[in-house]
């Protein structure tokens, strides 16, 4: 009878609990009945509301909250390992574009080299070209001009010590008149003067006037330079050149071009062309007194030295100095030494043999060079 009571209770508990939990949802009918499923018809005014779930219980809802972390979880780790999967295909798509990268510039670099060397080549043959060109006109009666801005000399000269280099040879002695050597203007070729030489100044200070500008007319300006000129280049001399007298005599200069211009109705245009280039020069020449090296011009460091062409040639090539422009009063020194240089040369490339062609490399262009 006890045991009889006892599973009346424990199923009214059951009973109550289920009728709780049913509450919870919205279903059942009126008192509630436990069951898995409630409809939740609530019987009141004639209306039923409500609706129907799905009621696991404690454990039920237990196991199937487990479960959902579980699935999360598993998500979550298939999300990482994707993630990786990308980011590894991303690193390869990185690098390989890197490789393609680095060919790419591999690719232009090469390119470019092998373009500078073509340029190179190019320009190497061009030079080439114009120093054969340049050296044909000047061994063949070349223009007036090319004597005397000493283009000639040259590349005469050049093509010497090119020979001479390659064979050991030299040329047969020929004479060189003193006076003529002394009118030949040289330079340093540029290493020290820039490449100045004296044109208006003779060597023994002396200016070289033109003969239009030996006339009455130009006398006194002329009297007045000559002297200023002489006590200049004994202050140079003796190193003691002041500003003052480098001043006055770049005046004195300067007032001898104002007077020409003001004799140009008078003078015949060839006359008044040599005489403005002389005042041209001699303005050049003035300049020179103000450098740090202005000693070197009247001391004989910057003159041709030699009593044969191949003497003259040699103390060049020593000393590095390359030869000037003349003035037009050097004219007839500018053409003796030519022809005296001209000689040496055709007599060396006999001594040497037959000589090169003188065409330009495969594939050069042509420069002619004409006067």
């Amino acid at each position: 009878m006890i045991r009889s009571k006892r599973t009346l209770v424990a199923l009214g508990c059951l009973v109550l609990g289920a009728a709780g939990a049913q509450a919870q949802f919205g279903g059942g009918f009126g008192g509630g009945i436990a069951s898995g499923i409630g409809f939740g018809a609530g019987m009141g005014g004639g209306g039923m509301g409500g609706g129907y779930g799905y009621n696991p219980g404690p454990v039920g809802g237990y196991m199937q909250g487990l479960a959902s972390v579980t699935n999360a979880n598993g998500e979550y780790q298939m999300q990482i390992q994707q993630a990786r999967v990308e980011q590894q295909q991303a690193e390869k798509a990185r690098n390989s574009t890197r490789i393609d990268w680095d060919k790419t510039r591999l690719e232009e670099t090469s390119l470019r080299s092998q373009q500078v060397t073509a340029n190179k080549d190019f320009r190497e043959n061009v030079r080439t070209q114009a120093r054969l060109e340049t050296l044909n006109w000047s061994r063949d009666n070349p223009p007036p001009h090319y004597i005397m801005e000493a283009v000639a000399l040259n590349a005469i000269a050049n093509e010497v010590k090119r020979i001479q280099l390659d064979s050991n040879l030299r040329g047969p002695q020929i004479l060189v008149d003193p006076e003529v050597l002394s009118h030949i203007n040289t330079t340093d070729g540029g290493r020290a003067s820039g490449g100045a030489s004296l044109k208006a100044i003779n060597s023994n200070g002396s200016l070289k006037w033109p003969i239009i500008m030996r006339s009455r007319d130009f006398e006194p300006i002329r009297k007045s330079l000559d002297q200023q000129m002489a006590g200049a280049i004994r202050m140079v001399k003796s190193d003691s050149m002041d500003a003052e007298t480098y001043n006055k005599m770049t005046v004195e200069v300067e007032n001898l071009q104002k007077y020409l211009d003001g004799q140009v109705s008078d003078l015949r245009p060839d006359d008044f062309i040599r005489a403005n280039r002389f005042v041209t020069d001699l303005q050049q020449d003035v300049s020179l007194f103000g450098r740090d090296d202005a000693k070197k011009y009247f001391t004989g460091d910057f003159k041709a030295q030699g009593s044969t062409v191949g003497e003259v040639l040699e103390n060049m090539f020593k000393s590095g100095m390359t030869f000037a422009a003349g003035a037009e009063s050097d004219r007839q020194y500018y053409f003796s030494f030519y022809n005296s240089l001209q000689q040496y040369d055709a007599a060396l490339q006999q001594l040497s043999g037959p000589p090169n062609p003188l065409v330009a490399p495969d594939n050069s262009p042509t420069i002619p060079i004409r006067p």
